[in-house]
């Protein structure tokens, strides 16, 4: 089995020398559709605005994505804002000039950035 392996791991390395050299952030994420995509990782519930625009509700647990092209969203770029539904406390803003974007909300902490949010899942959500 470690014989096995151990070609299995040099069969990876040479497809790889031969594909050229790694693809930035930017020339990886090109290739992603463009849309904003929002994960609640255990948090509230929360409203995703662009201006005056509600662009989601987001539940506790739930994933959506959300293009420029779809009914009623505003064109970028779009000025975000993510507060709470409940109090309408502020979690995060920031200003979206292209897509793709993520918005990952981990507990009450709001993540947006250009490159997916990788772990951790986490707490549950309230029943």
């Amino acid at each position: 089995m470690p014989g096995r392996l151990a070609r299995l791991i040099a069969a990876a390395l040479l497809v790889g020398a031969c594909s050229g050299p790694p693809a930035s952030a930017s020339e990886a994420t090109s290739l992603l559709p463009a849309v904003l995509s929002i994960e609640s990782r255990g948090g509230p519930p929360i409203q995703v605005l662009a201006g005056s625009t509600v662009l989601a509700e987001v539940a506790c647990g739930q994933s959506l994505s959300v293009a420029p092209d779809g009914a009623d969203i505003p064109p970028l770029p779009w000025n975000l804002v993510v507060r709470t539904e409940s109090d309408r406390t502020i979690l995060v803003t920031g200003t979206i000039s292209q897509l793709p974007e993520w918005l990952v909300l981990i507990g009450s902490d709001a993540i947006l950035g250009e490159v997916p949010v990788a772990g951790p899942s986490g707490p549950p959500c309230p029943s």
